[in-house]
């Protein structure tokens, strides 16, 4: 995680969000997660879930346990992704911004 905020520290000021929503990668909800197929992953995926998106993106994967309000014990896996880069708006418009998918 240190990583991504270390490149979006480094981001140069043009790439601050102008407002302007990116679209999702086209024909799925699904979010295309890369990472190893035993865990039902694929290597051959777009880790920025950002349709025309054209930069850099940082992912981190976490699992541990935890626990919830009333002390039960549950295993929790997270998805966390970075992405700063030009990205094409729903009107066709280009776009600069930074998101982060938690």
């Amino acid at each position: 995680m240190l990583v991504a905020v270390l490149l979006l520290a480094l981001a140069p000021a043009a790439s601050a969000f102008d407002g302007a929503m990116p679209v999702p990668v086209p024909g799925s909800l699904h979010i295309f997660a890369p990472g190893p197929p035993a865990l039902g992953l694929s290597l051959d995926a777009n880790p920025s879930s950002i349709g025309d998106f054209d930069g850099t993106v940082a992912l981190a994967y976490l699992q541990g346990r935890a626990k919830d309000a009333s002390g039960r014990r549950f295993k929790m896996s997270n998805d966390m992704r970075v992405m700063t880069g030009r990205y094409l708006a729903a009107d066709g418009s280009p776009h600069v911004g930074s998101f982060a998918f938690i």
